[in-house]
């Protein structure tokens, strides 16, 4: 088992200091801001945001939630709580097979960073807005933290493996919003905003990509592996940054 372990941190620590040399995965066009990039995930989050005030309560929370009711019954489905992670760990993973091994540590970084910034904006606005849930638990409802980690994922794998990878994880994100409003966990905003923020931190990770590249290439791990004082094996990481 320890050797195991051995194995596996000599395996991170080579992909981690191949980043020094490495060309960064993402093209120039990713990695810079434009307006075009952010019009859907804006739209989404902005509308979600107007399902705070009163109109949305009226003529489309509750409508809504009285459809998923009837459509319910007393069939609860609870797979959207393993739906949650799911294309965000698949964005990595992918990033193993042979073909599209290039650019892996960038792959790291990119959900990293997006999990991230999405986790702040998501918690941010849960305990300040302070929604009611429609099944009256809490008062955390806006936006939906399902919903936008399953946007996150599935927006970073169809940026980096294509239309029909997307298409499969956006499957599963909108499986994961739908799941959200008849499980009574989330308002429809709630689940917009929650697809908006995804998609949005998804992009922003990709335009910080480039300086976390410049900056944590100096940054390298190595494994060590050595008996200690009572003869038994032990095994650790050392860190170094190069100035």
């Amino acid at each position: 088992m320890k050797r195991t372990v051995f194995a596996i941190l000599v395996f991170l620590s080579l992909q981690v200091n191949a980043a020094c040399i490495v060309v960064p995965h993402a093209d120039t066009a990713r990695t810079v801001p434009s307006v075009r990039q952010v019009v859907v995930p804006a739209v989404l989050a902005g509308t979600g945001a107007a399902g705070l005030f009163g109109y949305w309560g009226t003529h489309v929370n509750l409508p809504v939630k009285d459809y998923m009711a009837d459509l319910r019954g007393v069939c609860y489905c609870r797979i959207d709580d393993c739906f949650e992670y799911l294309p965000l760990a698949a964005s990595v993973l992918l990033g193993l097979c042979r073909e599209y091994r290039e650019g892996w540590e960038d792959r790291v970084l990119l959900a990293c960073t997006g999990a991230a910034m999405m986790g702040i904006a998501v918690n941010g606005l849960k305990y300040s807005v302070c929604e009611i849930r429609p099944d009256g638990s809490r008062r955390n409802s806006f936006p939906s933290g399902h919903t936008a980690s399953t946007f996150l994922g599935a927006e970073l794998i169809r940026m980096e493996y294509g239309n029909w990878w997307g298409a499969a994880a956006y499957s599963v994100a909108l499986a994961t919003g739908f799941l959200r409003m008849y499980n009574e966990r989330h308002w429809l905003n709630d689940v917009l905003a929650g697809a908006g923020i995804g998609i949005l931190s998804a992009k922003a990770a990709y335009w910080l990509l480039p300086w976390e590249r410049r900056h944590l290439g100096k940054v390298s791990f190595l494994p060590f592996f050595a008996p200690d004082a009572e003869g038994d094996t032990a095994a650790g990481l050392t860190l170094a940054y190069s100035f």
